[in-house]
């Protein structure tokens, strides 16, 4: 009796170290995976529209804007949520830091691109925390950067985490762990909501961009 329970314990520990070896895109951990509107899993792969939560009080998209000193730039580098209901904003791409996994979960370290057409501005797509992580005595803002390859730079480190159905909200987490997290919000800027690190939470929601071609802004 003892044998055949040794036998069937050593198939079940088998068959369950086959099914986690197969999925090794998909994070080996318990954790919720991310899912658009549709209910789908967010994909590294596929390009999103990130949407306030929000309707009928300014719940547009994400999208770039020139802000304070940045006026005189070419590329618009001012992360800012629309007010207007009907612009999704301008879609990104959502990339684990992770290579080895394309489904996003909660704990994935993302970083998140967007997606822009311009000979001078699509090398400057990267969200990051600007100023990080010098100490400030105002809010953190979020605005895009030239995209580099540093595995050390913790300015752009985001996560994603639940607020119930499909409605999520982005956290700044530079080293990882939970209790270094920042939850992103908005702050009023010129006019604009600036996205900002804020106790407060912006809720969104997550578009597929089924177009074909890359924005232009």
């Amino acid at each position: 009796m003892k044998i055949i329970l040794l036998l069937l314990f050593s198939l079940a520990f088998l068959l369950l170290f086959t099914l986690a070896s197969s999925t090794n895109n998909i994070p080996n951990q318990a954790f919720r995976t991310i899912r658009d509107i549709e209910g789908n899993p967010l994909n590294k792969n596929s390009r999103y529209f990130i949407v306030s939560a929000i309707w009928g009080a300014g719940g547009g998209g994400v999208r770039l804007a020139n802000l304070g000193n940045q006026g005189q730039n070419d590329c618009p580098t001012s992360v800012v949520q629309s007010r207007n209901d009907l612009d999704n904003g301008v879609a990104v791409y959502i990339t684990p830091r992770d290579p080895k996994y394309d489904i996003i979960s909660e704990m994935s370290t993302v970083n998140i691109k967007f997606y822009l057409d311009s000979p001078t501005c699509s090398h400057f797509t990267m969200w990051m925390v600007d100023n990080f992580p010098k100490p400030t005595d105002q809010l953190y803002t979020i605005s895009t950067g030239e995209q580099l390859i540093d595995s050390m730079n913790l300015n752009n480190r985001f996560q994603i985490k639940s607020l119930g159905g499909s409605t999520y909200k982005l956290v700044f987490c530079p080293h990882g762990e939970k209790f270094t997290c920042q939850n992103v919000g908005i702050a009023d800027e010129n006019g604009y909501n600036r996205l900002v690190l804020t106790e407060n939470a912006k809720a969104f929601v997550f578009k597929k961009d089924e177009r074909i071609g890359m924005a232009i802004v």
